[in-house]
């Protein structure tokens, strides 16, 4: 991500931290005047995210350092751990709504609708208001964790409406557990597909939106290159992707291999976004690996492709 989009993404988390502050005291004082499970798992779920906010500011804050010689690759995985801290948090406020939803269920309470309905068409109101500030600066793991974190808000506090009126007409009171428990569903599945796309990334798996066969075949198809082996591809934050790589080519002049160099990075960027790439080029296959040279036959573990010597 350009410098400029972390800034920018950094003044929508704090307008967003704002937003979520005012509305959190308004739901918490509603909760507790009208009995509202709902409205009391909504305002647990806000301070998670007022917290998750404030987190996500200080990740992309640390982003912004300059790579050093501890940190080579920079500080971006600071911003992927934030986003981690966040999620996990959401799967346990989650699987505490579900608690307090069963433990409602079986000792039900009278709940108050006209408050209910106030209060969730004002978090409709703001909820709506962060997505919109979020939405352009999804490319960052913290500001789509805080954006889905939002856009789930909002349905939530349609549900609370929904149950707010059904309460008020019909005195149903249960359907405010449902909505407690569809609520946390709803936090649950996201908290989980964006930890999981956290944990990818330390793992260092290869994005999902790239093909390294796709990667293989677009530098094979640039004149003089013989082959590729020994690619690796992996994301040092969601938007910043490294790859490395063996490429064979034919005898080439120190000119001609900087010019194939330059048309690599250029293809490889427009193509697959990959903006950090180290290419090595060779007179025959994977001829610098340790494992190439005639006494040492072993394969690598780290290589994916079956290395030939000679």
């Amino acid at each position: 991500m350009a410098e400029h989009s972390i800034y920018q993404s950094q003044k929508k988390i704090l307008i967003s931290i704002g937003l979520v502050g005012l509305i959190l005291g308004v739901k918490l004082s509603f909760a507790l005047i009208t009995n509202s499970l709902a409205l009391l798992s909504d305002s647990w779920h806000l301070v998670t995210d007022f917290a998750a906010l404030i987190i996500s500011w200080w990740g992309l804050k640390v982003t912004t350092k300059k790579a050093d010689y501890k940190n080579t690759y920079g500080y971006y995985r600071y911003s992927v751990l934030s986003a981690l801290i966040n999620n996990v948090s959401l799967i346990t406020i989650s699987l505490f709504i579900f608690y307090k939803a069963i433990d409602r269920f079986l000792h039900p309470v009278i709940v108050e609708p006209q408050g209910m309905i106030f209060v969730a068409i004002a978090g409709m109101i703001v909820n709506l208001l962060i997505v919109l500030n979020l939405r352009q600066n999804t490319n960052n793991l913290n500001v789509k964790s805080a954006f889905l974190h939002f856009a789930g808000d909002a349905l939530a506090d349609l549900g609370v409406l929904i149950g707010g009126i059904v309460i008020y007409f019909t005195g149903w009171s249960k359907i405010d557990t449902l909505l407690s428990a569809i609520l946390a569903c709803l936090i649950l599945r996201n908290a989980f597909k964006m930890t999981w796309e956290c944990l990818r990334i330390f793992l260092e798996s290869v994005p999902g939106n790239i093909s390294i066969e796709d990667l293989r075949s677009t530098v094979l198809a640039h004149d003089g290159v013989r082959g590729v082996s020994d690619i690796h591809v992996w994301a040092i934050s969601q938007e910043v992707i490294a790859m490395t790589a063996h490429v064979w080519v034919k005898e080439l002049s120190r000119e001609q291999t900087a010019d194939l160099l330059h048309t690599f990075q250029h293809t490889i960027y427009d193509n697959f976004g990959i903006a950090h790439t180290t290419i090595q080029f060779e007179h025959c296959s994977c001829s610098s690996c340790f494992h190439s040279k005639i006494d040492h036959k072993n394969q690598c573990s780290l290589c994916i492709d079956m290395c030939p010597t000679g």
